[in-house]
């Protein structure tokens, strides 16, 4: 029979059971087109236009998707913002989420991404230009730190503190602004090329009669 706590042997008990409460949404999906040739042909522009960030490059332009070349990657990616509201967030206020800014991450062998947050912007996104599943991965932090230090027998969706994902070319993830993530030391040989981008949104949230009306312009 399983041990578990002190080598006590778990207890079938047929009563049990264990709701999982406040979860945080990472919506991920799939841009169902190939980069057009011209589309190809900007980031690998942009990649002759980059400076040293904490562990990789990245562009210096950090609006890259309001490059004309890039304007219908921007619509499509903004539908799947607009879908991430509509099955995430799921509010009746008036409100249009748009893309704010947006940059281009280039990572080789051994660099990474130190986990960090997004300030000023409600989710962020990540779509994969060019990622390999065996060798590439995002790896989200738990915001709440936990107060004890255990050591875990075997983890579970309660007592993890990261939880991970591989990821490939293609790949479209959105998430919430403070959740925290990291890229870990990159393997393979390929160049692990994402686009990176921020997303607000503008018209009224709150209600007047509360007192928490906010109209954003």
């Amino acid at each position: 029979m399983k041990q578990g706590i002190t080598g006590v042997p778990y207890i079938r008990l047929s009563q049990v059971i264990i709701h999982k409460i406040f979860p945080e949404p990472v919506y991920i999906s799939k841009l169902e087109r190939a980069l057009t040739k011209k589309e190809l042909e900007i980031v690998s522009e942009y990649k002759r236009k980059t400076k040293k960030n904490v562990g990789n490059n990245r562009t210096k332009d950090s609006y890259v998707l309001e490059h004309k070349s890039l304007k219908n990657l921007k619509k499509d990616l903004t539908k799947m913002v607009i879908d991430y509201f509509n099955k995430v967030v799921g509010t009746d206020n008036s409100i249009i989420p748009y893309i704010t800014q947006s940059w281009i991450n280039y990572s080789e062998a051994n660099q990474f991404h130190a986990s960090h947050y997004h300030y000023n912007s409600y989710i962020s996104g990540i779509f994969y230009i060019s990622a390999k599943k065996e060798v590439d991965n995002l790896v989200f932090n738990r915001s709440v730190q936990k107060q004890l230090s255990l050591k875990i027998a075997q983890t579970n969706e309660f007592n993890s503190m990261t939880a991970g994902f591989f990821i490939q070319s293609g790949d479209v993830v959105l998430f919430p602004s403070t959740l925290r993530h990291e890229v870990p030391p990159k393997k393979g040989t390929n160049i692990r090329i994402s686009l990176a981008f921020n997303v607000f949104f503008k018209g009224t949230i709150g209600n007047k009669i509360n007192l928490t009306e906010l109209v954003i312009e």
